[in-house]
């Protein structure tokens, strides 16, 4: 286990961070095309690194119920606009973990409720 959790931390910090250099605004909703596609990949990630960090009992379950374009789509809203998109992907990334930390709880909750 305890090399387990080294091999992880090794991995997180060999990871990309993301690199805000891009110049591109987003004006209008629903989020599309590159735009869209660069939001859904820094969930992801942001996703992948927060299941690592806070290690949820139903980890499977959590998973199942993670869904990046969901994700994307509430949380760049209309008053936001026009936002960056390094700034969007920035907060897509940020405020994630209490989104998983979420998921991870309900993931719970219907463990329980499945039990026999």
């Amino acid at each position: 286990m305890a090399t387990e959790n080294a091999e992880a931390r090794d991995r997180h910090s060999k990871k990309e961070t993301f690199v805000m250099d891009s110049h591109v605004v987003i004006a209008s909703l629903p989020v599309a095309g590159a735009d869209r596609t660069v939001l859904i990949e820094a969930a992801n990630a942001a996703f992948e690194r927060v299941i690592e960090r806070i290690e949820p009992a139903n980890e499977q379950l959590t998973r199942t119920l993670w869904d990046a374009e969901s994700y994307v789509d509430n949380e760049i809203t209309a008053d936001m606009l026009p936002i960056s998109r390094d700034e969007a992907a920035y907060l897509v990334d940020v405020f994630l973990v209490h989104h998983v930390i979420g998921l991870a709880v309900t993931a719970d909750e219907e463990a329980v409720e499945s039990r026999p």
